[in-house]
């Protein structure tokens, strides 16, 4: 295919055909969005955050329509609380695709988002928080790990103590298992000791996370191994600015925390990388690591 300008490419019939399926409701798209060279995490991530539920999938169907007289996607996106229509007959060739390199709904969505708002703002980075309110109008809040410290005269004193309490632990927990829009970010968390951690991949490929029992189709349980978190000195050097990083959170229990990498896979200390964006680590990690939780409801 012949990639138009500034990273621009155009839609074939075949991925027309594809994407009006995936629009309509007869066609799926990965769960994984594949981050490429876009630093849209925050975008993808709460784009996988709808993906991971039928209502969420739904609601992403529903703002998106083929204009056949156009001959282009018609994205419906919120700005200032105000519907606009995005006019969408390409994609970036450097962005979101599926794991055979293909655009997806998702692909639809970013180049609509980078369209509207501009391509500097979709890729310098963002919070989920005001983001998901620009895809569905949803109302949104953040909790983070901030707390508090006693200080003279009776006043109190905020302090970084990189924990929840349990209300926001409550809360991210019942955001969750009620199919809402979850993404987790490592921007302020601590990563003075490192970026690895003790974690659990899918490496049966199944599409969960159980390191007890066999996999859907027989495949022995997934494996624990260490993997790095997306933050702090995370490319190793001095001279460039703190990484930070997005991810969607798609389960939590009283241990763990199970989240998707909108990279698509995980890296492993000494450049090795677990394939699929699931990862899970411990409650303790979590919070150590990712200092606030945007949380945005389905409508």
């Amino acid at each position: 295919m012949m990639m138009a300008p500034f990273g621009l490419a155009p839609f074939s019939e075949e991925d027309i055909a594809r994407l009006r399926e995936q629009a309509d409701g007869k066609g799926d798209w990965d769960p994984d969005a594949n981050q490429r060279g876009i630093g849209d995490c925050y975008l993808l991530a709460t784009l996988q955050g709808y993906s991971r539920t039928e209502d969420g999938q739904q609601k992403l169907r529903d703002q998106v329509r083929w204009d056949e007289g156009k001959g282009c996607f018609v994205v419906t996106l919120y700005d200032n609380g105000k519907p606009v229509d995005v006019d969408v007959d390409d994609y970036y060739s450097g962005g979101t695709k599926d794991h055979q390199g293909r655009p997806t709904l998702m692909s639809i969505y970013e180049r609509a988002y980078g369209q509207h708002f501009g391509f500097q703002d979709l890729a310098d980075g963002g919070r989920a928080v005001d983001t998901i309110p620009q895809i569905t109008h949803s109302k949104s809040y953040s909790v983070d790990t901030w707390g508090s410290e006693p200080g003279w005269f009776g006043l109190t004193f905020p302090k970084e103590d990189h924990k929840y309490d349990q209300s926001e632990w409550n809360n991210i927990k019942s955001a969750v298992d009620s199919g809402q829009v979850v993404v987790a970010s490592t921007r302020g968390g601590s990563f003075g000791n490192g970026d690895t951690v003790n974690a659990a991949t899918d490496t049966n490929g199944d599409g969960k996370i159980d390191t007890k029992n066999p996999g859907v189709n027989g495949e022995a349980p997934d494996q624990e191994t260490e993997c790095r978190l997306v933050g702090g000195d995370y490319d190793h050097d001095s001279k460039t600015e703190k990484s930070s990083h997005a991810y969607t959170v798609v389960d939590i229990d009283d241990e763990y925390v199970t989240l998707r990498n909108p990279w698509g896979g995980n890296d492993t200390p000494n450049d090795g990388r677990k394939d699929g964006g699931l990862i899970r680590i411990t409650r303790e990690d979590y919070e150590k690591h990712f200092a606030r939780t945007d949380i945005g409801q389905v409508p």
